[in-house]
């Protein structure tokens, strides 16, 4: 039996075949207590000394017990456990299995190397946050797949052995055996797959699918995750955004407890960018990017005065707190790291302006500083380069406060230049917003597309897909793929949307990333049962390996240098 199940018993019952781990032992003289742990719970045994070596029992060891369950004397009562007020006395016990010596202590004040809870996530997943962590994202699905299954969605899959496609990251190729010099993709997401279904007939679809990217990890990023994927016929932005609010609301009252107003907050991209320095914006943080161009029109500071001759601006925050020196140079390394120059500040304080620059500044330009108040003035000059910088500075100087902001950003823009090169702000398949716009002036063209985000995290994207088989072709051609590589690639694709497509919309949403925000872990490892390194390795098992020659040339490969594994 579990250890949960004690609570429907009768005290002083008996208990027959109670299984779990030794979480710890202690002597005390003529009696033995054991804390037993099981999946969800834990109850204290108590053991006769003079019937049982204290030797044992060791910790991690697997047991069978019988005994008597029974109340524990009120002096021992322990509030923290749910089954804290009872106990068990041990008339038999077995060992079903023993336990090497741990290379870690399985407590929540763990301070292990994380490679080394990888390499034994299976002992990792047994502490209490771990296994929190692990049961809430089960319960996410549960939830998900009963939103979906209420709206009228079908639960349709997507093949994981695909075409390699370019959707914004490198694929995972996999080598057929069968077909000599060939490769399937392991799918970066099912994004065409669900597009198929709407050309198919099947007006709703939804999937909670594994999908796989060839890219660094980061904290809220892994090569291989969960995202849930739903795909309406004859739908709209407005349409997927308020189906996404109400998984997004039973969602958080059924796992987390916690009540959402909706419909959530929407910013347009050039609002968001403007106002906060990213497509992702913080809204727990109150304060917001602030133009001081003006003050500086006139201004004879070279660095400024450049970046406003090349219509450029000034822009940051005004702090109420005075930094101390140490805090200006935290914050003048951080954007050096980033790409700037360095911080510029004024200190604001006793009607007076004071700070490395108050020296070059003008009369008019020190009144104005002087008009925004005490404080500190932090900022930046340049064109949208130093958005991000902005966002980065916001985020370091001014403390979130714990509420749930979900907000949708939109109208995006449809192209962006990287390297000089134009393509696609999203993926390929995104709408866009006006037609005519797009043909005749594609770069400052809008997409039909939108993201969902949480305390600046993308939890999220969506898109009106393209269901006209010209303007993809269009987008795909503006991508810089020529005509033999767009047949080659998606000439299949563009066939199936030539067979009276209807308008269809959808959006991805990470599943990982949402639990991990939602729990504050340190990392999307923390919620994934057993996942990679930031590195694409997995201690565990010690992918990705060597494969031998022999097996090599059974798929017509073979290496063209040694491989050092270390």
């Amino acid at each position: 039996m579990n250890i949960s199940e004690l609570k429907n018993k009768d005290t002083n019952s008996e208990v027959t075949n109670l299984m779990g781990w030794v979480s710890s032992v202690r002597d005390h003289g003529n009696l033995i207590f054991i804390e037993l742990r099981d999946t969800d719970s834990r109850i204290q045994l108590v053991l006769d000394a003079e019937k049982v070596d204290l030797d044992t029992f060791k910790s991690e060891y697997y047991i069978s017990i019988d005994g008597l369950f029974i109340k524990r004397d009120p002096e021992m009562i322990n509030d923290s456990q749910p089954l804290g007020e009872f106990e068990i006395n041990v008339k038999n016990f077995s060992i079903l299995s023993k336990s090497n010596t741990l290379p870690f202590q399985l407590d929540d004040s763990l301070d292990t190397d994380e490679n080394i809870r990888l390499k034994y996530r299976y002992l990792d997943l047994r502490r209490e946050d771990m296994k929190k962590n692990i049961i809430t994202r089960s319960k996410t699905f549960r939830s998900i797949r009963e939103s979906m299954n209420e709206l009228g969605f079908l639960e349709l899959d997507t093949p994981t052995l695909t075409k390699s496609t370019p959707e914004g990251a490198k694929d995972f190729l996999v080598p057929s055996r069968k077909q000599n010099g060939a490769f399937y993709a392991l799918p970066q997401s099912p994004q065409m797959y669900k597009q198929l279904f709407m050309v198919s007939g099947f007006d709703k679809y939804y999937q909670i699918a594994k999908c796989y990217r060839d890219e660094d990890s980061r904290k809220d990023r892994q090569p291989e995750f969960t995202q849930l994927d739903l795909e309406i016929s004859n739908g709209s932005p407005e349409i997927v955004r308020e189906i996404t609010e109400s998984i997004v609301k039973k969602l958080l009252t059924d796992v987390y407890e916690l009540e959402v107003e909706i419909p959530f907050i929407e910013m347009t991209y050039d609002e968001a960018i403007n106002t906060y320095g990213t497509d992702k914006p913080d809204l727990r943080i109150k304060s917001t990017i602030k133009d001081f161009t003006n003050i500086f029109k006139k201004t004879e500071i070279k660095f400024i005065k450049s970046a406003i001759e090349n219509n450029g601006f000034v822009k940051g925050f005004v702090t109420e707190d005075i930094l101390s020196r140490s805090q200006i140079d935290e914050l003048d390394e951080i954007v050096k790291d980033n790409g700037s120059n360095g911080l510029g500040w004024f200190k604001i304080e006793n009607n007076e302006v004071s700070g490395p620059l108050s020296k070059i500044i003008t009369d008019d330009e020190r009144n104005n500083i002087l008009k925004l108040g005490e404080g500190m003035l932090i900022f930046q000059s340049g064109t949208k380069e130093i958005y991000p910088i902005l966002d980065i500075l916001r985020r370091s100087i001014f403390k979130p406060d714990d509420t749930l902001n979900f907000l949708w950003i939109y109208d995006f823009p449809y192209f962006e230049t990287e390297d000089g090169e134009i393509q696609p702000s999203h993926h390929p398949f995104t709408s866009p917003k006006d037609v005519d716009s797009f043909v005749n002036d594609p770069s400052s063209s809008k997409a039909l597309h939108y993201d969902l985000v949480l305390n600046g995290s993308e939890l999220g994207s969506g898109s009106q897909r393209i269901n006209d088989p010209s303007i993809q072709t269009k987008v795909l051609e503006m991508w810089g793929l020529s005509e033999s590589d767009i047949n080659n690639r998606f000439g299949w694709f563009i066939e199936a949307l030539s067979y009276g497509t209807p308008q269809h919309a959808g959006i991805a949403l990470g599943i990982d990333r949402f639990v991990a925000v939602m729990l504050n872990t340190e990392s999307i490892r923390d919620v994934i049962p057993f996942p990679k390194t930031q590195s694409g390795l997995d201690p565990l098992t010690g992918a990705p390996s060597v494969i031998f020659e022999n097996e090599l040339t059974e798929y017509n490969l073979k290496y063209i240098e040694e491989i050092n594994e270390e």
